[in-house]
């Protein structure tokens, strides 16, 4: 992607000081979900469906039932951050529902690691109107340095994430100590490892930490994941996020097995509340 060729409206970096590649081993028989040149390749060349899991009308649902019954969106339009779109309809359906509301389509922020998803985004992004031209950018979840680089369109007051917390929980863990952390290293992590001493953090609390600089008290997380326990025992999110509801979903017809008396399927729609 050359970033000279990204409309002025829309914002393009790529993830600094950061491989291309997996710095990790990689175990046998397991997909590349945490690796963006998997997720280039899969994107440019058609073999991702765009929708995990399912489309995603209950998550959609789920985050317009909130914004309607805040008294403060009337005050300006909601900002949402949506995890790892991809190439999925998403972040176009919510624009839709905004639109509807007279809020600005342009307060939806999609963050994608794969540079194709983000050209993509922006190729269909650069014929709408600019009020309601969705933002791209590229960004690893993963990274403060690329994270931070959020904060001028945060504070946001919403998080979106289909199944992306499934993808970068494949990913391995990173221990830090007060001796390892540098300028880079997110202010919430910091203060993580001065006052623990030496750290191990998954993937999903080091996720969950990054986006505690980007949002406020009583900022939702909206999560859909195929995990019973995609939140469970991280005593270190739990410190800056509450858990307010597990809803059940069931998985859409063609992921369940046709054999008779199969047990059914369920997806899992979580709503955290940032303390």
């Amino acid at each position: 992607m050359v970033l000279s060729q990204v409309p002025k409206r829309f914002s393009a970096f790529p993830p600094p000081n950061m491989s291309n590649a997996r710095t990790h081993t990689k175990i046998a028989g397991t997909p590349d979900y945490d690796d963006p040149i998997f997720w280039d390749t899969k994107f440019a060349t058609g073999q991702d469906v765009g929708e995990w899991l399912n489309p995603g009308e209950n998550l959609v649902q789920a985050v317009l039932s909130h914004l309607d019954n805040r008294s403060s969106v009337q005050e300006r339009s909601p900002r949402v951050l949506h995890l790892g779109p991809g190439i999925s309809k998403l972040g176009t359906k919510l624009r839709e529902a905004f639109v509807d509301r007279d809020w600005k389509g342009s307060g939806i922020v999609n963050v994608d690691f794969s540079a194709e998803a983000v050209r993509l985004g922006q190729e269909i992004e650069s014929k709408q109107n600019p009020s309601h031209a969705m933002h791209w950018l590229c960004a690893d979840l993963r990274s403060w340095n690329d994270m931070s680089s959020l904060a001028p369109l945060a504070p946001f007051d919403i998080i979106i994430d289909k199944s992306t917390s499934d993808a970068i929980a494949t990913s391995p863990s990173t221990t830090l100590s007060p001796t390892s952390i540098s300028q880079d290293t997110c202010p919430v992590v910091r203060d993580v490892a001065n006052t623990q001493g030496q750290t191990t953090l998954s993937p999903v609390e080091l996720l969950a930490l990054h986006l505690v600089p980007l949002t406020i008290e009583g900022t939702m997380w909206f999560s859909l994941s195929y995990s019973t326990m995609r939140f469970d025992n991280l005593p270190r999110l739990a410190n800056h996020w509450d858990l307010v509801s597990r809803t059940p979903l069931k998985a859409p017809q063609g992921q369940t097995s046709s054999f008779a008396h199969a047990p059914e399927v369920f997806h899992w729609l979580y709503i955290l509340r940032r303390k």
